[in-house]
Protein backbone atom coordinates (compact mmCIF):
# COMPACT_ATOMS: atom_id res chain seq x y z
CA UNK A 1 0.00 0.00 0.00
CA UNK A 2 0.95 3.76 -1.08
CA UNK A 3 2.35 5.39 2.26
CA UNK A 4 0.12 9.08 2.87
CA UNK A 5 3.26 11.02 3.89
CA UNK A 6 5.94 11.42 1.70
CA UNK A 7 8.12 12.98 3.99
CA UNK A 8 7.63 14.29 7.45
CA UNK A 9 6.08 17.84 6.41
CA UNK A 10 4.18 16.33 4.58
CA UNK A 11 2.29 14.32 8.09
CA UNK A 12 1.88 17.45 9.73
CA UNK A 13 0.37 19.55 6.69
CA UNK A 14 -2.84 16.77 6.44
CA UNK A 15 -3.18 15.98 9.52
CA UNK A 16 -3.95 19.49 10.54
CA UNK A 17 -6.13 19.64 7.77
CA UNK A 18 -8.67 17.42 9.28
CA UNK A 19 -10.91 19.79 11.63
CA UNK A 20 -14.18 19.25 13.49
CA UNK A 21 -17.44 21.26 12.56
CA UNK A 22 -19.13 23.76 14.65
CA UNK A 23 -21.43 20.50 16.27
CA UNK A 24 -18.80 18.20 17.20
CA UNK A 25 -16.98 21.35 18.61
CA UNK A 26 -20.33 22.08 20.68
CA UNK A 27 -20.53 18.30 21.68
CA UNK A 28 -17.55 18.20 23.03
CA UNK A 29 -17.75 21.25 25.39
CA UNK A 30 -20.43 19.65 26.98
CA UNK A 31 -17.80 17.17 28.45
CA UNK A 32 -20.07 15.64 31.00
CA UNK A 33 -23.74 14.39 30.85
CA UNK A 34 -26.32 12.11 32.25
CA UNK A 35 -27.94 9.29 30.30
CA UNK A 36 -31.15 8.88 31.72
CA UNK A 37 -32.71 5.20 31.54
CA UNK A 38 -36.94 5.07 32.14
CA UNK A 39 -39.50 3.28 31.13
CA UNK A 40 -41.66 -0.41 31.17
CA UNK A 41 -38.50 -2.17 32.08
CA UNK A 42 -38.35 -0.14 34.78
CA UNK A 43 -41.78 -0.97 35.87
CA UNK A 44 -40.80 -4.95 35.19
CA UNK A 45 -37.12 -5.17 37.33
CA UNK A 46 -35.48 -6.63 33.88
CA UNK A 47 -32.89 -5.11 31.67
CA UNK A 48 -34.60 -5.74 28.55
CA UNK A 49 -37.90 -6.74 27.57
CA UNK A 50 -38.92 -8.22 24.26
CA UNK A 51 -42.76 -5.86 22.79
CA UNK A 52 -45.02 -8.11 24.92
CA UNK A 53 -45.21 -5.79 28.17
CA UNK A 54 -48.50 -3.99 28.36
CA UNK A 55 -48.16 -0.21 28.31
CA UNK A 56 -50.32 0.04 30.99
CA UNK A 57 -47.34 -1.68 33.40
CA UNK A 58 -45.68 2.27 32.96
CA UNK A 59 -46.99 3.79 35.91
CA UNK A 60 -44.64 6.22 37.91
CA UNK A 61 -46.52 7.53 40.78
CA UNK A 62 -44.24 10.50 41.77
CA UNK A 63 -42.49 11.61 38.69
CA UNK A 64 -40.92 14.55 39.52
CA UNK A 65 -38.16 15.65 36.10
CA UNK A 66 -37.68 18.84 37.21
CA UNK A 67 -35.97 17.88 40.18
CA UNK A 68 -33.31 15.22 37.71
CA UNK A 69 -31.66 17.96 35.71
CA UNK A 70 -31.34 19.92 39.27
CA UNK A 71 -29.30 17.11 40.94
CA UNK A 72 -27.46 16.67 37.30
CA UNK A 73 -26.67 20.43 37.05
CA UNK A 74 -25.46 20.14 41.34
CA UNK A 75 -22.81 17.58 39.66
CA UNK A 76 -21.69 19.82 37.12
CA UNK A 77 -23.45 18.31 33.97
CA UNK A 78 -24.06 20.36 30.85
CA UNK A 79 -26.06 17.70 28.78
CA UNK A 80 -28.79 15.11 29.68
CA UNK A 81 -29.91 12.61 27.00
CA UNK A 82 -33.15 10.10 27.75
CA UNK A 83 -34.01 7.09 26.55
CA UNK A 84 -36.98 8.03 24.40
CA UNK A 85 -36.97 4.60 23.46
CA UNK A 86 -35.01 1.03 24.20
CA UNK A 87 -35.29 -2.35 22.15
CA UNK A 88 -39.13 -3.13 23.33
CA UNK A 89 -39.83 -0.38 20.94
CA UNK A 90 -42.17 1.40 23.75
CA UNK A 91 -42.03 5.26 23.49
CA UNK A 92 -41.99 8.00 26.04
CA UNK A 93 -43.25 10.71 23.90
CA UNK A 94 -46.50 10.67 22.47
CA UNK A 95 -45.55 9.28 18.92
CA UNK A 96 -48.50 8.44 15.96
CA UNK A 97 -46.42 5.63 14.56
CA UNK A 98 -47.43 2.83 17.23
CA UNK A 99 -50.22 2.73 20.19
CA UNK A 100 -46.96 1.04 22.35
CA UNK A 101 -46.15 4.48 24.00
CA UNK A 102 -46.86 6.73 26.85
CA UNK A 103 -50.34 8.06 25.14
CA UNK A 104 -51.88 4.41 25.99
CA UNK A 105 -50.84 4.15 29.49
CA UNK A 106 -52.01 5.41 32.86
CA UNK A 107 -49.35 8.11 33.51
CA UNK A 108 -51.42 11.62 33.45
CA UNK A 109 -55.19 9.60 32.36
CA UNK A 110 -52.60 8.95 29.08
CA UNK A 111 -52.19 12.25 28.54
CA UNK A 112 -48.75 12.53 29.40
CA UNK A 113 -45.34 13.24 27.43
CA UNK A 114 -42.43 12.04 29.38
CA UNK A 115 -39.77 13.27 26.63
CA UNK A 116 -41.82 17.09 26.29
CA UNK A 117 -41.42 17.19 30.29
CA UNK A 118 -37.89 16.22 29.90
CA UNK A 119 -37.23 18.86 27.25
CA UNK A 120 -38.76 21.54 29.06
CA UNK A 121 -37.22 20.48 32.58
CA UNK A 122 -33.94 20.87 30.82
CA UNK A 123 -34.33 24.39 28.87
CA UNK A 124 -35.80 25.60 32.08
CA UNK A 125 -32.78 24.55 33.86
CA UNK A 126 -30.16 25.33 31.54
CA UNK A 127 -28.96 22.23 30.34
CA UNK A 128 -28.87 21.06 26.90
CA UNK A 129 -31.30 18.25 26.41
CA UNK A 130 -30.59 14.91 23.83
CA UNK A 131 -31.68 11.69 23.20
CA UNK A 132 -31.04 8.30 22.53
CA UNK A 133 -33.08 5.85 20.51
CA UNK A 134 -32.99 1.99 19.64
CA UNK A 135 -32.81 1.40 16.48
CA UNK A 136 -33.78 -2.46 17.73
CA UNK A 137 -37.72 -2.34 17.85
CA UNK A 138 -38.92 -5.37 18.96
CA UNK A 139 -42.85 -4.07 19.15
CA UNK A 140 -42.98 -4.05 15.53
CA UNK A 141 -43.35 -6.31 12.46
CA UNK A 142 -42.10 -4.16 10.19
CA UNK A 143 -39.21 -5.18 8.16
CA UNK A 144 -37.00 -3.91 5.48
CA UNK A 145 -38.53 -0.31 3.85
CA UNK A 146 -41.16 -0.49 6.00
CA UNK A 147 -39.12 -0.37 9.39
CA UNK A 148 -36.61 2.45 7.83
CA UNK A 149 -39.90 4.32 7.19
CA UNK A 150 -40.95 3.83 10.66
CA UNK A 151 -37.58 5.06 12.51
CA UNK A 152 -37.70 8.09 10.52
CA UNK A 153 -41.17 8.38 10.79
CA UNK A 154 -40.43 8.50 14.64
CA UNK A 155 -36.88 10.41 14.52
CA UNK A 156 -39.18 13.09 12.75
CA UNK A 157 -41.62 13.65 15.34
CA UNK A 158 -38.92 13.82 18.15
CA UNK A 159 -37.08 16.10 16.07
CA UNK A 160 -39.67 18.80 15.20
CA UNK A 161 -41.98 18.73 18.01
CA UNK A 162 -39.79 19.00 21.45
CA UNK A 163 -36.90 22.07 20.11
CA UNK A 164 -33.84 22.31 20.30
CA UNK A 165 -32.25 18.57 20.21
CA UNK A 166 -28.01 18.66 21.24
CA UNK A 167 -27.24 14.93 20.23
CA UNK A 168 -29.31 11.94 18.72
CA UNK A 169 -27.60 8.91 19.93
CA UNK A 170 -28.26 5.54 18.23
CA UNK A 171 -28.37 2.52 20.91
CA UNK A 172 -26.91 -0.32 17.96
CA UNK A 173 -27.14 -3.19 20.24
CA UNK A 174 -30.27 -5.60 19.87
CA UNK A 175 -31.38 -7.57 17.39
CA UNK A 176 -29.61 -7.33 13.59
CA UNK A 177 -31.51 -9.30 10.99
CA UNK A 178 -32.09 -5.81 9.63
CA UNK A 179 -29.85 -3.75 6.77
CA UNK A 180 -30.56 -0.16 8.63
CA UNK A 181 -31.16 2.90 6.20
CA UNK A 182 -28.23 4.89 8.54
CA UNK A 183 -27.67 7.26 5.40
CA UNK A 184 -30.86 7.80 5.07
CA UNK A 185 -31.32 8.66 9.15
CA UNK A 186 -27.93 10.85 8.84
CA UNK A 187 -29.56 12.71 6.30
CA UNK A 188 -32.94 13.27 7.82
CA UNK A 189 -31.20 14.28 11.18
CA UNK A 190 -29.38 16.91 9.29
CA UNK A 191 -32.10 18.44 7.48
CA UNK A 192 -34.41 17.91 10.77
CA UNK A 193 -31.66 19.54 13.44
CA UNK A 194 -28.08 20.49 11.88
CA UNK A 195 -26.89 21.46 14.81
CA UNK A 196 -27.22 17.88 16.68
CA UNK A 197 -24.34 15.90 17.39
CA UNK A 198 -24.83 12.16 15.36
CA UNK A 199 -23.22 9.88 18.43
CA UNK A 200 -22.74 6.14 17.10
CA UNK A 201 -22.76 7.86 13.68
CA UNK A 202 -21.02 10.09 11.97
CA UNK A 203 -19.84 12.83 14.71
CA UNK A 204 -18.85 10.40 17.74
CA UNK A 205 -17.89 7.09 18.29
CA UNK A 206 -18.02 4.70 21.17
CA UNK A 207 -15.06 4.31 23.42
CA UNK A 208 -15.00 0.44 22.01
CA UNK A 209 -15.40 -0.89 25.36
CA UNK A 210 -17.82 -1.85 28.47
CA UNK A 211 -14.95 -0.97 30.84
CA UNK A 212 -14.73 2.92 30.59
CA UNK A 213 -11.49 2.55 29.68
CA UNK A 214 -9.60 5.36 27.67
CA UNK A 215 -6.54 4.67 25.75
CA UNK A 216 -3.30 6.23 26.75
CA UNK A 217 -3.96 8.84 24.14
CA UNK A 218 -7.41 9.62 22.56
CA UNK A 219 -6.98 11.34 19.44
CA UNK A 220 -9.67 12.71 17.55
CA UNK A 221 -7.87 12.55 13.37
CA UNK A 222 -8.32 8.77 12.96
CA UNK A 223 -9.31 6.59 9.99
CA UNK A 224 -12.72 6.37 9.30
CA UNK A 225 -15.22 3.44 9.75
CA UNK A 226 -17.80 3.82 7.38
CA UNK A 227 -18.45 7.12 4.37
CA UNK A 228 -21.30 8.69 6.76
CA UNK A 229 -17.98 10.31 8.37
CA UNK A 230 -17.11 13.49 7.00
CA UNK A 231 -13.64 12.30 5.15
CA UNK A 232 -10.62 14.35 4.23
CA UNK A 233 -9.52 12.37 0.92
CA UNK A 234 -5.62 11.91 0.47
CA UNK A 235 -5.89 10.95 -2.93
CA UNK A 236 -8.66 12.33 -4.65
CA UNK A 237 -8.27 9.37 -7.53
CA UNK A 238 -7.93 6.23 -5.20
CA UNK A 239 -10.81 5.12 -3.21
CA UNK A 240 -11.50 5.34 0.56
CA UNK A 241 -10.21 2.91 3.04
CA UNK A 242 -11.83 2.24 6.32
CA UNK A 243 -10.74 0.37 9.76
CA UNK A 244 -12.63 -2.19 11.60
CA UNK A 245 -14.70 -0.18 14.34
CA UNK A 246 -14.24 -1.03 17.24
CA UNK A 247 -16.16 -3.29 20.26
CA UNK A 248 -17.18 -7.12 19.93
CA UNK A 249 -14.52 -7.83 22.03
CA UNK A 250 -11.78 -5.87 20.28
CA UNK A 251 -10.18 -2.44 20.62
CA UNK A 252 -7.61 -0.50 18.79
CA UNK A 253 -5.36 0.63 21.39
CA UNK A 254 -3.54 3.00 18.85
CA UNK A 255 -6.06 5.02 16.81
CA UNK A 256 -4.51 8.93 16.09
CA UNK A 257 -0.10 9.02 16.01
CA UNK A 258 1.73 9.45 13.45
CA UNK A 259 2.57 5.86 13.08
CA UNK A 260 -1.01 4.27 13.07
CA UNK A 261 -1.96 7.09 10.40
CA UNK A 262 1.08 6.63 8.24
CA UNK A 263 -0.50 4.00 5.61
CA UNK A 264 -4.07 5.77 5.86
CA UNK A 265 -5.61 7.37 2.71
CA UNK A 266 -8.56 8.71 4.40
CA UNK A 267 -9.48 10.54 7.53
CA UNK A 268 -11.69 12.53 9.87
CA UNK A 269 -12.43 13.99 12.56
CA UNK A 270 -14.36 12.10 15.56
CA UNK A 271 -13.91 12.62 19.37
CA UNK A 272 -15.01 9.90 21.54
CA UNK A 273 -17.98 9.47 24.49
CA UNK A 274 -17.83 6.61 26.99
CA UNK A 275 -21.16 6.00 28.87
CA UNK A 276 -21.31 4.33 32.03
CA UNK A 277 -23.91 3.64 34.69
CA UNK A 278 -23.83 4.40 38.19
CA UNK A 279 -25.32 0.84 38.97
CA UNK A 280 -24.50 -1.98 37.59
CA UNK A 281 -27.66 -2.53 35.43
CA UNK A 282 -28.68 0.91 32.93
CA UNK A 283 -32.66 0.33 34.52
CA UNK A 284 -33.46 1.03 37.59
CA UNK A 285 -33.09 -2.57 40.10
CA UNK A 286 -34.43 -2.13 43.50
CA UNK A 287 -31.83 -4.76 44.60
CA UNK A 288 -29.05 -1.98 43.75
CA UNK A 289 -29.99 0.54 45.92
CA UNK A 290 -27.06 -0.62 48.03
CA UNK A 291 -24.63 -1.11 45.80
CA UNK A 292 -24.21 2.15 43.58
CA UNK A 293 -21.05 3.88 42.35
CA UNK A 294 -19.24 5.43 45.38
CA UNK A 295 -18.10 8.57 45.14
CA UNK A 296 -14.35 8.44 44.76
CA UNK A 297 -15.03 5.68 41.97
CA UNK A 298 -17.36 8.26 40.08
CA UNK A 299 -14.13 10.89 40.65
CA UNK A 300 -11.93 8.23 39.39
CA UNK A 301 -14.08 7.42 36.37
CA UNK A 302 -14.71 11.51 35.03
CA UNK A 303 -11.14 12.26 35.41
CA UNK A 304 -10.13 9.39 33.60
CA UNK A 305 -12.72 9.83 30.93
CA UNK A 306 -13.15 13.82 30.63
CA UNK A 307 -9.66 14.33 31.55
CA UNK A 308 -8.61 12.36 28.77
CA UNK A 309 -9.87 14.12 25.59
CA UNK A 310 -13.56 11.93 25.91
CA UNK A 311 -16.76 13.31 27.10
CA UNK A 312 -18.35 11.30 30.04
CA UNK A 313 -22.04 10.31 29.89
CA UNK A 314 -22.85 8.67 32.59
CA UNK A 315 -26.11 6.28 32.88
CA UNK A 316 -28.89 7.02 35.40
CA UNK A 317 -31.87 4.85 36.17
CA UNK A 318 -34.81 6.40 37.51
CA UNK A 319 -37.07 4.44 39.78
CA UNK A 320 -40.65 3.50 39.59
CA UNK A 321 -41.86 6.64 41.29
CA UNK A 322 -40.11 8.40 38.37
CA UNK A 323 -37.21 9.60 40.71
CA UNK A 324 -33.82 9.57 41.22
CA UNK A 325 -32.39 7.20 44.22
CA UNK A 326 -31.49 8.78 46.85
CA UNK A 327 -28.54 7.01 46.49
CA UNK A 328 -27.43 8.63 43.58
CA UNK A 329 -28.42 12.05 44.36
CA UNK A 330 -26.30 11.79 47.20
CA UNK A 331 -23.31 10.68 45.02
CA UNK A 332 -24.06 13.29 42.39
CA UNK A 333 -24.28 16.31 44.64
CA UNK A 334 -21.47 15.26 46.71
CA UNK A 335 -19.55 15.04 43.79
CA UNK A 336 -20.55 18.60 42.48
CA UNK A 337 -19.15 19.23 45.45
CA UNK A 338 -16.08 18.10 45.58
CA UNK A 339 -15.29 19.70 42.11
CA UNK A 340 -16.15 23.16 43.30
CA UNK A 341 -13.94 22.69 46.84
CA UNK A 342 -11.26 21.39 44.08
CA UNK A 343 -11.37 24.36 41.48
CA UNK A 344 -12.33 27.05 44.10
CA UNK A 345 -8.37 28.29 44.19
CA UNK A 346 -7.50 28.99 40.62
CA UNK A 347 -4.21 30.68 40.25
CA UNK A 348 -3.21 32.41 36.42
CA UNK A 349 -5.11 35.35 37.00
CA UNK A 350 -2.88 36.32 39.72
CA UNK A 351 0.19 34.86 38.06
CA UNK A 352 2.49 35.88 35.83
CA UNK A 353 2.83 33.77 32.86
CA UNK A 354 5.52 33.95 30.21
CA UNK A 355 5.67 32.03 27.01
CA UNK A 356 9.34 31.52 24.97
CA UNK A 357 6.99 31.88 21.51
CA UNK A 358 3.97 33.19 20.29
CA UNK A 359 3.97 36.57 20.93
CA UNK A 360 1.35 38.26 23.02
CA UNK A 361 -0.76 35.63 22.49
CA UNK A 362 -0.05 33.72 25.99
CA UNK A 363 -1.81 36.63 27.74
CA UNK A 364 -5.48 35.51 25.84
CA UNK A 365 -5.49 32.94 28.03
CA UNK A 366 -6.65 34.80 30.55
CA UNK A 367 -9.03 36.34 28.19
CA UNK A 368 -13.02 35.12 27.83
CA UNK A 369 -13.88 33.58 24.39
CA UNK A 370 -10.73 33.96 23.27
CA UNK A 371 -9.04 31.77 20.66
CA UNK A 372 -6.35 31.61 23.18
CA UNK A 373 -2.09 31.00 22.66
CA UNK A 374 -1.33 29.94 19.10
CA UNK A 375 2.33 29.26 19.41
CA UNK A 376 3.28 29.95 15.36
CA UNK A 377 5.34 27.27 13.55
CA UNK A 378 7.81 26.45 15.82
CA UNK A 379 11.09 23.20 15.54
CA UNK A 380 12.06 24.14 19.44
CA UNK A 381 9.75 23.17 22.22
CA UNK A 382 7.28 25.66 24.00
CA UNK A 383 8.13 26.63 27.39
CA UNK A 384 4.96 28.47 29.26
CA UNK A 385 6.46 29.45 32.28
CA UNK A 386 3.36 30.31 35.42
CA UNK A 387 4.99 32.34 38.73
CA UNK A 388 2.52 32.19 41.42
CA UNK A 389 4.81 34.76 43.23
CA UNK A 390 4.31 32.24 46.71
CA UNK A 391 4.56 29.07 47.25
CA UNK A 392 1.46 26.98 46.46
CA UNK A 393 0.17 22.85 46.97
CA UNK A 394 -1.27 22.41 43.20
CA UNK A 395 -4.25 20.24 43.46
CA UNK A 396 -5.38 19.87 39.93
CA UNK A 397 -3.93 21.03 36.27
CA UNK A 398 -6.27 21.57 33.23
CA UNK A 399 -4.98 22.22 29.76
CA UNK A 400 -7.33 22.09 26.36
CA UNK A 401 -6.02 23.14 22.77
CA UNK A 402 -8.49 25.10 20.39
CA UNK A 403 -9.59 22.23 18.81
CA UNK A 404 -11.07 24.69 15.91
CA UNK A 405 -7.23 24.40 14.56
CA UNK A 406 -7.10 20.80 15.05
CA UNK A 407 -5.37 18.56 17.62
CA UNK A 408 -1.79 19.20 17.69
CA UNK A 409 0.39 18.64 20.87
CA UNK A 410 1.93 15.17 21.21
CA UNK A 411 4.05 15.23 23.99
CA UNK A 412 4.96 17.60 27.17
CA UNK A 413 6.33 17.97 30.70
CA UNK A 414 5.67 19.55 33.74
CA UNK A 415 8.30 21.50 35.49
CA UNK A 416 8.40 22.30 39.34
CA UNK A 417 10.73 25.41 40.28
CA UNK A 418 12.90 23.48 43.39
CA UNK A 419 15.36 25.99 44.50
CA UNK A 420 16.37 27.93 41.87
CA UNK A 421 15.79 25.18 39.26
CA UNK A 422 12.94 23.68 37.54
CA UNK A 423 13.08 19.73 37.93
CA UNK A 424 10.50 17.83 35.57
CA UNK A 425 7.72 15.91 37.78
CA UNK A 426 5.84 14.21 35.19
CA UNK A 427 5.16 14.06 31.37
CA UNK A 428 1.87 13.12 29.27
CA UNK A 429 1.34 12.46 25.55
CA UNK A 430 -1.70 14.13 23.52
CA UNK A 431 -4.13 16.83 25.11
CA UNK A 432 -7.24 17.04 22.37
CA UNK A 433 -10.25 19.16 24.12
CA UNK A 434 -9.29 18.64 27.57
CA UNK A 435 -6.44 17.22 29.59
CA UNK A 436 -6.85 17.22 33.69
CA UNK A 437 -3.49 16.02 35.56
CA UNK A 438 -3.73 15.50 39.09
CA UNK A 439 -0.74 15.26 39.86
CA UNK A 440 0.88 11.82 40.74
CA UNK A 441 3.30 13.45 43.51
CA UNK A 442 2.82 16.22 45.70
CA UNK A 443 3.56 19.54 43.58
CA UNK A 444 4.73 21.98 46.64
CA UNK A 445 6.17 25.20 44.29
CA UNK A 446 6.28 28.64 44.03
CA UNK A 447 6.24 28.26 39.95
CA UNK A 448 5.29 26.03 36.97
CA UNK A 449 6.95 25.19 33.79
CA UNK A 450 5.00 23.58 31.04
CA UNK A 451 7.44 22.37 28.16
CA UNK A 452 5.18 20.99 24.54
CA UNK A 453 8.17 18.91 23.74
CA UNK A 454 6.39 17.35 20.53
CA UNK A 455 3.54 18.69 18.36
CA UNK A 456 2.68 18.68 14.46
CA UNK A 457 4.43 21.92 13.47
CA UNK A 458 2.66 24.14 16.27
CA UNK A 459 0.37 24.43 19.67
CA UNK A 460 -2.50 25.91 20.66
CA UNK A 461 -4.32 26.32 24.50
CA UNK A 462 -7.20 27.61 24.22
CA UNK A 463 -8.11 26.39 27.97
CA UNK A 464 -4.88 26.37 31.16
CA UNK A 465 -5.56 26.83 34.58
CA UNK A 466 -4.38 25.50 37.80
CA UNK A 467 -5.39 24.90 41.11
CA UNK A 468 -4.16 25.11 44.52
CA UNK A 469 -5.58 23.85 48.05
Amino acid sequence: MRKLFKKKDDTVKILNSVCPEERQIKWQETEFSALVYFGLNTFVGKEETYGNVEANAFFPTDINIPDWISTFKNAGMKGAILTVKHHDGFCLWRTKTTDYSVANSPYLDSKGDIFREFTDACREGGLKAGFQFSLCDRNTDKSGKELDDLICDQLTELLTEYGNIYEVKFDLDGEKNHEYDMKRYVNLIRKLQPDAAIVNGPDVRHIGNKKAICRPEEWNVIKPVNNLQKITRINPDKENTYRTPDGAGQMELDLGSRKALKKANSLCWQPVVVDYSIRDSWFYNRYEDEVSMFLQNLKKLYFSVVGANASLELGIPVDQRGQIHDAEKLTLDSFGIDMKILTKNPLLKDSEIFANCGGDSIRNLLKEDSDGFNSGKTDSPIEITINFKEEKIIKLISLGENIKTGQQIEQFSIYTLEGKKFKKAETHGAVGYKKLILPKKPMVTSAIKIVIEKTREFATLKNLEIYSA
